[in-house]
Order: structure tokens, then sequence, then C-alpha cells
């Protein structure tokens, strides 16, 4: 009987732990979508006054740099790598002013997150 008891725990614990891993993913992604969204509307309308594209997107980099260290326990390496590469690309060309070229390292960022998400979900497809 103390033996089954034990197993429950452990199962408990697995199971608890995959959901809030799950959580965690579902949560910080969505944040980082919602901003690069935002920032693909402000480019779409033309709406790049000033420092703002630049500020907004330096907010962004710091974001992913504190999701970054957390999702490296949870998520493939080359996965984080991809991401970071079309942030760093983002970044530099709406530094550099290429606007038009920066939607691209956009859509690919918010692509790559929502693959994650999706990726990572506990569900049969992704177990077996």
């Amino acid at each position: 009987m103390k033996q089954i008891v034990i197993i429950i725990i452990i199962l408990i614990i697995i199971f608890g732990g995959a959901l809030y891993v799950q959580n965690f993913l579902n949560n910080t992604s969505d944040v980082l979508v919602s901003k690069l969204e935002d920032l693909k509307t402000n480019l779409e309308t033309g709406n790049t006054e000033g420092n703002k594209l630049k500020e907004a997107t330096d907010e962004i980099y710091s974001g992913w740099q504190d999701i970054n260290e957390k999702w490296s326990v949870i998520v493939l390496h080359d996965e984080i790598d991809l991401i970071e590469t079309s942030l760093i690309r983002m970044k530099s060309k709406i530094e550099t002013e290429n606007l038009d070229e920066s939607m691209e390292d956009l859509d690919t960022s918010i692509f790559l997150l929502k693959h994650i998400k999706e990726k990572e979900k506990t569900n049969l497809k992704n177990i077996f």
C-alpha cells in the first residue's frame, strides 16, 4: 500500500510539473507574441516616430533575454537559437531603419514563438 501511495505522489508531481511548465511557456510566449504583433502593427501602419521602434525592440529583446534564461531549461537549444537569431536580425534591421526587411524577421519570430507553444503542448500527438 505504501508503494502505491508513493507512485501516485510521484505521478502527481510529474503531471503537476508538466502543467506548470506548459502554463509558463504559454504565458511567456503570449506576452512576447503580443509585443511583436504590436510592433508589426506599428510598422504596417507607418507609425515609426523617432526612437519608438528602437525602444520597443529593445524592450522586446530584454524581455526575451529574461525568458531565454528560464526557457533554456525546458526548450531545445536549437529552437531557442532560432528565436534569438531572428530577434537579433529584426532588432538590427529596425535600428538601421531597414523596416521593410525587418518584417520578415518579425514574422519569423512570431511563428517560432507560436511553434514552441504548440510543440511543447502536452497531448497525445506530442507524446507518441
